[in-house]
């Protein structure tokens, strides 16, 4: 699979906070006819996750019926759950309906002697994860591109480890054991991740993540949702440090804001010299992430000369977005009704331009 000369230079001018042209618009539409038979859905909740012939079937299936225009190119998420690496590194995992569980059993249960993290090879999640990142990679060659998986971050990793109400607590009664333990764990996170991303850059040309952002370099969506339960100052004192190791250990970032209880952070975040950008989920139950609402914040992110991420834009929203915020560092999502509407979508782009 490869991108055009264009393709690529808009996606080099967001991951440099500006635009060619336009800004970057990862756009797709339903084919309009289906190629062959769709595959069979999984028969169970096992079956969907363990199933890798299966899941790779309707990989091929999905992508081969999806239209891609502007920045849009086949990619498949490599999904094991949101992160899957604390199944990795001692934890457990347990398969439910369109998710993974890993805040299990507690695999620390005090601060006396914590398992030190390290990375199991011969744990099920790992095996799994290669094997099917493998599967896409070799099905995928010349159609799509297997993303990396949704690693997790550091935070969330200790959380499912030990526990997200006794972590809280940890932070104010061990704060010094939750950090050495963090710091333990920050190498093999980082370790698991080169090895993939080179993995994927080599083969493939580019890596994706399971925003499907490409990039000729290594970069990944950090994230940190159990601060959507801490207090700026605990932000600062505990988090910040861990996204200021990655970040300067990656080529390129975007951080994934997960709704309204990480907005207090926002502060804390855009003083990253080296994050990328800021991708907006609203949350449910909150206005979409196109609603005037979160205009104030896009223009403080962008003031701040980091990139914006919006995902799943709708056509009819599009406009009114587009005037209201900055094309430089800009990447949205946007799937049309049909092809015809593509040509409408990339036209309106083209007349906002650079701004």
């Amino acid at each position: 699979m490869h991108l055009s000369p264009s393709q690529k230079k808009r996606y080099r001018a967001f991951w440099a906070g500006g635009a060619y042209e336009r800004c970057c618009l990862y756009l797709t539409a339903p084919a309009g006819r289906q190629s062959g038979p769709r595959p069979p859905a999984p028969a169970s909740t096992a079956q969907a996750w363990e199933d890798l012939d299966l899941r790779t079937q309707r990989a091929v299936w999905d992508t081969g019926n999806t239209l891609y225009y502007a920045e849009g190119f086949p990619s498949v998420f490599t999904n094991f759950g949101p992160g899957c690496m604390a199944a990795m590194v001692g934890g457990s995992h347990r398969w439910a309906p369109g998710t993974v569980w890993f805040e299990n059993e507690p695999v620390i249960t005090d601060w006396a002697n914590p398992p030190a993290p390290t990375l199991r090879r011969d744990s099920e999640m790992y095996q799994l994860v290669d094997a099917f990142t493998e599967k896409l990679m070799a099905a995928g060659e010349g159609r799509f591109f297997a993303s990396v998986t949704d690693i997790g971050g550091s935070y969330d990793i200790l959380a499912a480890l030990r526990g997200t109400q006794d972590l809280l607590l940890d932070l104010l009664d061990h704060p010094d054991e939750v950090q050495a333990y963090v710091r333990q764990l920050q190498p093999v996170w980082m370790e698991y991740f080169r090895q993939y991303a080179d993995r994927a850059i080599t083969r493939q040309g580019g890596m994706t993540a399971w925003m499907p952002i490409w990039s000729d370099t290594p970069w990944y969506p950090l994230q940190c949702d159990f601060s959507y339960m801490i207090s700026p100052e605990m932000f600062k004192e505990f988090i910040l440090p861990d996204l200021r190791y990655q970040t300067e250990r990656l080529d390129r970032s975007v951080y994934h804001l997960d709704g309204p209880g990480e907005l207090p952070h926002v502060k804390h975040l855009l003083s990253l010299p080296r994050l990328g950008a800021i991708q907006w989920t609203s949350g449910s139950g909150n206005e979409d992430v196109w609603h005037e609402r979160w205009f104030g914040l896009y223009e403080e992110i962008q003031a701040a000369g980091k990139g914006l991420v919006l995902l799943g834009v709708p056509p009819e929203r599009l406009e009114s977005l587009l005037r209201h915020v900055s094309t430089k560092g800009l990447y949205v999502t946007c799937r049309a009704r049909d092809a015809a509407e593509t040509e409408e979508i990339i036209h309106m782009a083209e007349c906002f331009g650079v701004k």
